[in-house]
Order: C-alpha cells, then sequence, then structure tokens
C-alpha cells in the first residue's frame, strides 16, 4: 500500500514515504499527503522536530512514479513540486533519515529538509539531464548552498549519482551511519533538538535562511530583533532557572 504514514514518537513526529514495490516512489495521492503532513506538523504545538525517512532499508524515495510522469497523470497534480520543498518554509526543524536511494524528487526533499542522515547504502541522484527534466524543487539553488557549487553543477550535468561516503566529505550528509541504522540515528538527533528551546530553535532555522536567501544584512537584523524578544521570554527564564538550579529545563510547546 502507498501512503504515508505519521507517527508521533514524544515531540516528534515521524512520516515514513512507504511504497517499497518501487522504491518509494511518490505516486497516487502521496505527493499531497506529504504536504499534509507537513502543514499539520507545522501547526501542531505538540510537535517539536519533523523526521522524514522512507519505508524499509532500501530506499527513502526514487522520486515521482515514471509511469505517471509518462502518462501525464503527474500533471494533473494541484501541488506541483510544493510538497518537496515545504520543509523550507517551516519554522520547525527537519531531519532527512536517508536510508538507500534518493533520486529525483527524493533528492529535492532531502536536499529541503534541515539535517541529512544516511545510511552507508545511500545514494543521491539528479537525474533530471539524463531524463530530459530540468532538476528542479530548489535544485538549481539549494544544492550549490550545500555542497561546492562547480560539484553541484557536475552532479546536475551529468546526472550522475553521488554515495553516501562523497555526501559526507561534502557535508551533504552531516552524519553516516551503518546500513539499518539511519532512522535510529536521526531520531536520537530530534529528540535532543527537541529537548531545547522550541522558541530559539525556530529562530535559529529562521534567521540561518534568512542569511542564505537574502543576505547578511537581513539576517543581522532579524538576530538583533529576536535576541532582545528571546531574552525576555518564557524560555530564557526557564532555561536560565534551571541552569541555576542545575537541573534539566522545562520549556513549554507553546513558548
Amino acid at each position: 500500500m502507498c501512503k504515508i504514514h505519521i507517527e508521533n514518537r514524544g515531540a516528534v513526529r515521524l512520516l515514513t514515504i512507504q511504497n517499497e514495490r518501487i522504491r518509494n516512489a511518490f505516486s497516487g495521492s502521496m505527493a499531497e499527503d506529504l504536504l499534509a503532513a507537513f502543514d499539520a506538523a507545522e501547526t501542531d504545538n505538540s510537535v517539536r522536530v519533523v523526521v522524514v525517512t522512507g519505508a524499509g532499508d532500501l530506499a527513502f524515495s526514487s522520486g515521482h512514479d515514471l509511469k505517471e510522469l509518462a502518462s501525464g497523470q503527474h500533471a494533473q497534480s494541484t501541488v506541483g513540486e510544493a510538497p518537496f520543498v515545504r520543509p523550507l518554509t517551516m519554522q520547525k526543524p527537519v531531519i532527512a533519515a536517508v536510508n538507500g536511494h534518493c533520486w529525483a524528487a527524493g533528492f529535492m526533499l532531502a536536499l529541503s529538509c534541515d539535517l541529512r542522515v544516511a545510511s552507508e547504502n545511500a545514494v543521491f541522484g539528479s537525474p533530471g539531464a539524463r531524463l530530459g527534466i530540468l532538476p528542479e524543487g530548489g535544485q538549481l539553488y539549494r544544492l550549490p548552498q550545500l555542497i561546492p557549487p562547480a560539484r553541484a553543477l557536475t552532479m546536475m550535468l551529468t546526472a550522475e549519482p553521488m554515495d553516501a561516503h562523497e555526501a559526507t566529505r561534502c557535508d551533504l550528509v552531516s552524519r553516516l551511519v551503518p546500513t539499518g541504522q539511519a532512522l535510529a540515528a536521526a531520531m536520537e538527533l530530534a529528540e535532543t533538538i527537541a529537548q531545547r528551546s522550541p522558541a530559539v530553535v525556530r529562530a535559529v532555522k529562521v534567521g540561518l535562511n534568512l542569511g542564505l536567501w537574502e543576505g547578511s544584512e537581513k539576517a543581522a537584523q532579524y538576530e538583533a530583533e529576536m535576541a532582545l524578544t528571546l531574552h525576555r521570554g518564557a524560555d530564557a527564564q526557564e532555561g536560565i532557572a534551571a541552569f541555576l538550579e542545575k537541573r534539566a529545563p522545562r520549556f513549554s510547546d507553546a513558548s
């Protein structure tokens, strides 16, 4: 059965791309369902971090179902590539647990996530030039932000894949783990982030992306304004009190 499986693990929401028969390709309403799942996680105060992965140990996602692309069915979708770039506009952090093949729209999705944890069998691919399709979903601007521009250009022009070890050397992947352990490692990272101040986590993500997209001047202005706001906020009061009392902080979900 092809679907987006949604599971809550404490303050972490896990989204699993389930379509193992065709390496977790997006078919039917899966793209629309993924977008809805991201939107729901963003507005749910009990969710602090989102992890997205693919079912099984062979694929994160191979992208769009090519049979649907060939038939024109994909062109009828009302959401386009919005589901695969949605993590970029979310204030909550999104972590990709890349557990195998990560191609095309799956690659777009992984690029849009804030952090990528990958297993050693992960393979990243931008096959657009091989298929006669433009590498979209942010690849033209997001990939050169994450890896050296010349390497990004080579990857897109040749449509040759990048293995997990090279992706780690290029810092596309923040943590490389043995095959079968990507999800566990991503969940461990997510749970650590979920223990931190939600207000600060949101501000860090927004400020960093602002700097990447609009330049350091806009980011500096945002930083100065948010620093004052957060310093007066409940999370700062709780965090400082917890430090002085030598205990773990208890941050509010609604902060």
